[in-house]
């Protein structure tokens, strides 16, 4: 019964790539409108947005990575929103930390019911998505693979909120997108490889948009050289 219902609500995990795709398609555009890369609150509702919703969905795959990442970011994403704000009404750091840590124990805990209660007693922390009624056969190369992909792939929103904090802004710089290249590349290959569509749209559809922004940023920095020779 559950494992019919998993398979059944699979597709709803497509409506977390719509808001993750079309942050970064927002964000090119509006890009593009100015000539150089910047970010709206408009990019951080989105992301909130589709974290929620993926993690909501990789809660009912029994994907526990994938929760814990969606978590780590959503929180990320409200924080980008939170620095957005008049300094003296901002969040305290500490409350943030506290936050996430809540966030990862609380998500553990649900995981650890969600198999006692399963029936069996046995808790999944991981498994392959069962979209199509069949389960692909992966190799742990491929794991590794996956998991270097996605390390890097969210690890550019730590490194994101790391320099946000020590500016008390908001901003995308060139880590950001490099590793959005690099992770989205390898996390593309082992989605394909899996047979998981859901995963595979957001990093499909970002690669222009990566690529234009780190192209916008040279291009700006070369002007800005340009004038300062002159």
């Amino acid at each position: 019964m559950m494992e019919s219902l998993r398979e059944a609500l699979y597709p709803l995990g497509f409506l977390s790539t719509i808001a993750f795709s079309w942050r970064f398609m927002q964000q090119w555009l509006t890009s593009e409108l100015h000539q150089k890369s910047i970010v709206t609150r408009s990019f951080w509702q989105l992301s909130l947005v589709g974290n929620l919703l993926l993690l909501i969905h990789a809660f009912l795959q029994l994907q526990f990575h994938i929760c814990i990442i969606q978590a780590c970011n959503g929180i990320i994403s409200w924080r980008n929103l939170d620095l957005m704000r008049e300094r003296s009404e901002q969040t305290s750091f500490r409350k943030v930390i506290i936050l996430m840590i809540s966030s990862i124990i609380a998500l553990a805990i649900g995981f650890a019911l969600q198999g006692y209660f399963s029936g069996d007693g046995v808790i999944e922390w991981f498994r392959i998505p069962i979209w199509n009624g069949n389960a692909p056969q992966v190799g742990f190369l491929w794991h590794v693979i996956g998991f270097v992909g996605l390390v890097l792939f969210s690890g550019r929103f730590w490194i994101q909120w790391w320099d946000a904090e020590k500016e008390h802004e908001s901003s995308l710089g060139l880590p950001f997108w490099w590793l959005s290249v690099g992770g989205g590349a390898l996390s593309l290959f082992y989605f394909v490889h899996i047979e998981d569509p859901i995963n595979v749209v957001g990093p499909a559809f970002g690669m222009v948009p990566y690529i234009r922004n780190l192209i916008l940023i040279y291009r700006v920095r070369e002007e800005h050289q340009s004038v300062d020779l002159i």
